[in-house]
């Protein structure tokens, strides 16, 4: 067992066939009064199931037992991007991993799919050291399918969450440009750009504080997060494409 919430647990485990590791995730059925719950887990494995990306956690099997329901899913040996952030990164290093990072939501955007939860517990690094995000509970399919939330109801993590996410109102991929635009300030400086002593303090931040500065040594890439970083999804990065642009001129010297 390595993680447990009210109603699932999650399990590193072994498959029989080949002895491959995987983590394995499963809702207890005899719990859940809520039959949205039961939904949302398995439309989490049914979105990513269908894609193939390197940047993104592999789905190897999902279903329903009489009992529960369960995720086989991709183990990750080598942790998460919250872990690697306890050490001071280079801005080269932090613009690799903003790469993965954007690469990822281009292959989950491309299939209609807004993460909603972005955030450094959710993006896993592989024995190789390659980066994946995962853990798409609380995802949208902007064509198509149920949202299976209510409106004005407010899903995400509230120091990665956009303006206008935690506002609840409509969110579209831009929102998770804005998170990775908070994952990037963070590398950049080891520290979060809003911070408060409550959830709704931060929510305010994000909607009405400015932009925090970057330290002069790193300020030209204040750009980079103002764009990622503005309150208008309008004058934004409008696809993760953009933000790979940068990400990667950065990550070569060539901002």
């Amino acid at each position: 067992l390595i993680g447990q919430g009210a109603m699932s647990q999650v399990f590193l485990a072994e498959r029989g066939s080949d002895g491959l590791s995987l983590v394995l995730k499963t809702l207890d059925l005899t719990t859940v009064t809520d039959s949205t719950l039961v939904d949302r887990f398995i439309q989490e494995a049914e979105m990513i199931a269908s894609l193939n990306s390197p940047f993104v956690v592999k789905i190897y099997e999902y279903g329903l037992t009489k009992k529960f329901g369960f995720i086989a899913m991709e183990f990750f040996p080598r942790g998460d991007l919250k872990q690697r952030m306890e050490r001071r990164l280079t801005p080269d290093i932090a613009f690799s991993y903003m790469s993965y990072i954007a690469y990822g939501l281009e292959a989950i955007h491309g299939i209609g799919i807004v993460h909603r939860d972005l955030k450094p517990a959710n993006i896993m690094f592989r024995g190789d050291d390659t980066m994946a995000l995962a853990d798409f509970g609380i995802s949208k399919k902007m064509q198509g399918g149920s949202d299976l939330t209510t409106i004005g109801q407010v899903l995400g993590t509230p120091h990665y969450m956009s303006p206008e996410q935690g506002e609840g109102k409509p969110v579209d991929f831009r929102s998770d440009l804005y998170s990775a635009g908070i994952i990037l300030y963070e590398l950049l400086t080891g520290q979060k750009p809003f911070t408060a002593s409550t959830p709704a303090a931060v929510i305010y931040q994000h909607v009405h504080t400015e932009i925090p500065r970057l330290p002069l040594p790193i300020s030209r890439y204040q750009p980079i997060v103002d764009r990622a970083l503005a309150k208008d999804p309008g004058r934004r990065y409008q696809t993760a494409r953009e933000m790979i642009i940068d990400f990667e001129a950065a990550e070569q010297g060539n901002i």
